[in-house]
């Protein structure tokens, strides 16, 4: 296949997978609505906070932040849905801007056809990347510049400082912490040599200058930050930082043992959102493991190309870090981008070994699992549209958007209101937000800093004007130890489970319906009837 031709076949999968998967599923992720809080204050001119007058760093992506906050400009503070597929257009530019990059690449790189069919059916059908490129996550952006420093590594000549300036600035703009895949690239870089960079020296003068260049481009957010919130850090890390587990030298050295037994987080490279919550068959764990330690440890393999060797221990690197922390759904596409890039050279190169020599068995098997693993990822994608189509209409829209906006209609502008999921209901309520476990709240970390570590002790120190719990929360014992609750009054239900046992098929559906049903409790309000919607 030209050059050419795989560019723009690259190009046009990741603008048109995308752009269906939400046109289908309408998705707009819980968590995208607490930043939106804030781009909206800025744009209505309360600053770049979540609640006017609190200077609180209530988001981590500077750019996750700022080009909503433009997007919303656009379109208008209260058409929220209009703002949000202008940002998914500029996400999807990214994407087929990284798509072109890795396919101009990966055909410098010489990749056969199995190879690229291989990378791109895993990545560009991934149902994180795509989900998270759609529902308004920062993820498009972040995969972007860690494909843009990927690919200027691999050039035949050296790396050109303002490229990587460009791209470990981006990373940087895009999540504070993604300084940590820039890092395994650049270390990944430095320690294998081989294939066209063996021709090369090390070129450090331009790699220091770009790191350097890159790290400058990103004070000016780092200092305006320091000024503006009291801190560089934001405060969604300091708020799940006191339960983040403690990283010990002993637990690190097994991680490496831990994800060639499918028992680490790196299983998650290759599965849909929350799938350790069920309902999905239990065959793809097992495959999604596979592919991880292939992914993972390839850099092993001397015989393998340099293109391989790198991305894989680029990923085997960041497996440290992405194990040793609470790793939600949206951190992990980047990672996957290595992972099926050493996939995709570690296959190509085996089918090509084994035609060459004659291994006709071996290289037929080869092209067919190729084949079979990206058709398995791209029935994750359609099963994954069909789950985020029926949790949008039914829990997003018809629960958690339907608390907030029930209660802004019904309760005053100085209330607060106690919480798990801050997104929606945080967004469309307008209201002071006591969230667990304080993201948009210093009370609730001051509060867990002194031992509030409960739902219930937390209300009990704050007495929030409103209570939302999920069923299972409320029935928690330590409600019944201490009897917060009875200073509230059960005044609203949400519930759509109803809704989905109408629905035959539905992968995921612990996920689900876990979000289905919430309670809405008021204080001292005088016993009556509960009207579940």
């Amino acid at each position: 296949m030209s050059s050419a031709r795989l560019k723009w076949l690259a190009v046009a999968a990741a603008i048109l997978l995308p752009l269906a998967f939400a046109a289908f599923t309408q998705h707009a992720w819980e968590d995208y609505f607490i930043t939106l809080r804030s781009s909206r204050n800025l744009v209505l001119g309360h600053g770049l906070v979540f609640n006017p007058g609190e200077r609180v760093h209530t988001f981590t992506s500077p750019l996750g932040v700022l080009v909503p906050a433009l997007c919303t400009a656009i379109a208008g503070a209260g058409r929220e849905t209009l703002a949000l597929w202008l940002f998914r257009l500029i996400n999807v530019a990214f994407l087929g801007a990284a798509a072109g990059l890795l396919a101009r690449r990966a055909h410098m790189l010489r990749l056969g056809p199995v190879g690229c069919l291989t990378l791109f059916g895993l990545l560009l059908a991934d149902a994180k990347l795509v989900d998270f490129s759609m529902n308004g996550m920062e993820t498009a952006l972040l995969v972007y510049f860690v494909l843009l420093l990927w690919s200027e590594l691999e050039r035949d000549l050296a790396p050109r400082a303002a490229v990587v300036a460009i791209a470990i600035a981006g990373l940087m703009w895009t999540r504070p912490d993604a300084f940590v895949i820039g890092g395994a690239l650049l270390a990944a870089h430095l320690v294998i040599r081989g294939d066209h960079s063996a021709r090369q020296p090390i070129a450090w003068s331009r790699l220091l200058r770009g790191v350097a260049l890159g790290g400058a481009l990103y004070v000016p957010w780092f200092a305006w930050a320091w000024w503006y919130y009291g801190s560089p850090v934001p405060h969604t890390i300091i708020a799940k930082g006191a339960y983040t587990p403690a990283v010990h030298l002993g637990s690190l050295l097994l991680i490496p043992w831990q994800t060639l037994t499918g028992r680490s987080m790196m299983v998650d490279l290759f599965l849909p959102t929350y799938w350790s919550f069920g309902g999905w068959p239990a065959l793809l764990p097992a495959i999604a493991q596979a592919l991880a330690g292939i992914a993972a440890f390839a850099w092993i393999v001397p015989r393998f190309s340099a293109a391989a060797r790198r991305a894989s221990l680029a990923l085997f690197i960041g497996m440290f870090y992405l194990c040793s922390i609470v790793l939600f759904p949206w951190y992990v596409p980047p990672w996957t981008a290595l992972a099926a890039i050493a996939i995709g050279f570690v296959a190509d190169e085996i089918y090509t070994r084994a035609v060459a020599a004659g291994f006709r068995l071996i290289a037929v098997s080869t092209r067919i699992a190729c084949v079979a693993i990206v058709a398995l990822q791209g029935a994750v994608l359609a099963a994954s549209a069909w789950e985020m189509r029926h949790e949008q209409r039914l829990v997003e829209n018809g629960v958690r958007r339907a608390i907030g906006e029930w209660l802004h209609a019904h309760a005053r502008p100085t209330d607060t209101v106690f919480l798990e999921p801050l997104g929606y209901i945080g967004y469309f309520s307008q209201l002071k937000t006591y969230d667990f476990p304080g993201l948009s709240s210093p009370e609730v970390v001051a509060a867990v800093r002194g031992g509030a570590r409960r739902y219930a002790d937390v209300i009990a120190r704050l007495r929030p004007t409103w209570v939302v719990l999920r069923p299972h929360e409320a029935a928690r014992p330590e409600f019944a130890r201490t009897g917060v609750l009875g200073d509230y009054t059960l005044v609203q239900a949400w519930n759509a489970t109803p809704q989905l046992d109408q629905i035959a098929f539905l992968p995921g559906r612990p996920w689900v319906e876990a979000e289905a049903h919430f309670l809405v409790f008021q204080r001292n309000v005088p016993a009556g009837p509960v009207t579940t919607r």
